[in-house]
């Protein structure tokens, strides 16, 4: 007797699939001299990012963006 068919929804493994999240990473000296790194995980690109850096941190003398590998 033939088994039916199960199809998976090819819409939700599709989305996720073409919806790559891009992670980057912040290296963060402060005006002390301190340095530390942080992950930027809700920015959509490297200008956002540093943006998001400036908002949360106070004392912030200079950021370095890359992306997370």
């Amino acid at each position: 007797m033939p088994q039916p068919s199960r199809k998976r929804s090819t819409a939700t493994s599709t989305s996720r699939r073409s919806r790559k999240q891009i992670r980057f990473i912040a290296a963060v000296r402060f005006a002390n001299g301190h340095r530390q790194r942080f992950s930027v995980d809700n920015a959509s690109n490297h200008d956002e990012a540093r943006q998001m850096v400036f908002d949360e941190l106070d004392d912030v003398a200079a950021v370095l963006i890359s992306d997370y590998r």
